[in-house]
């Protein structure tokens, strides 16, 4: 497996990465604490309309200096994250973590922490004080993130929560 920075033309092939996963629940928030209620979703793929969608978002991001890194396996992409170039946050101090996926037969492996690992070292490269992650609520993702340290914010993205309600908005502080 080899991790490494992506090209502009590549970001079509990160809908090729298997998101098919099994939701045994989902979180919410109330009154600032997180709530997990079981749910089970059979989750097969990305949702309908999703690359159309987003696409246009990611490319927005990479043409404004976002760092997107991919994981190959005999060069097939199983994994990636991206992280966005432009500071959000009150005191424009934190850097969002835009996307961070790993194709169903990899999870568990390690390449998931590899690829959050490498977003952190290169947000604080870039100065930023915090990570910022409006995650899928589902309890996978969710406990993923707690497990790496994040926590909900106090500060949550006014257009990011716009466009993500359901999401759970995260921050992880990365000084060192």
């Amino acid at each position: 497996m080899k991790i490494r920075e992506l090209a502009r033309k590549e970001i079509d092939a990160l809908w090729s990465i298997d998101r098919s996963e099994a939701i045994d629940g989902l979180y919410r928030l109330e009154g600032g604490e997180l709530v997990l209620t079981p749910e089970h979703h059979d989750v097969r793929g990305w949702p309908p309309g999703e690359p159309e969608e987003y696409g246009p978002i990611l490319l927005d991001c990479f043409d404004h200096g976002g760092t997107f890194y991919g994981a190959f396996d005999a060069g097939t992409l199983i994994g990636a994250a991206v992280l966005e170039s432009r500071f959000i946050g009150a005191a424009g101090d934190r850097l969002q973590l835009k996307f961070l996926h790993v194709s169903r037969a990899q999870r568990g492996t390690g390449l998931g922490l590899a690829l959050f690992e490498r977003a952190v070292a290169r947000a604080r490269e870039r100065g930023a004080r915090a990570l910022y992650i409006s995650a899928t609520p589902s309890r996978h993702t969710v406990d993923f993130y707690i497990r790496r340290g994040c926590s909900v914010t106090g500060d949550v993205d006014a257009a990011l929560f716009e466009l993500e309600p359901r999401d759970i908005h995260l921050e992880l502080d990365i000084r060192d």
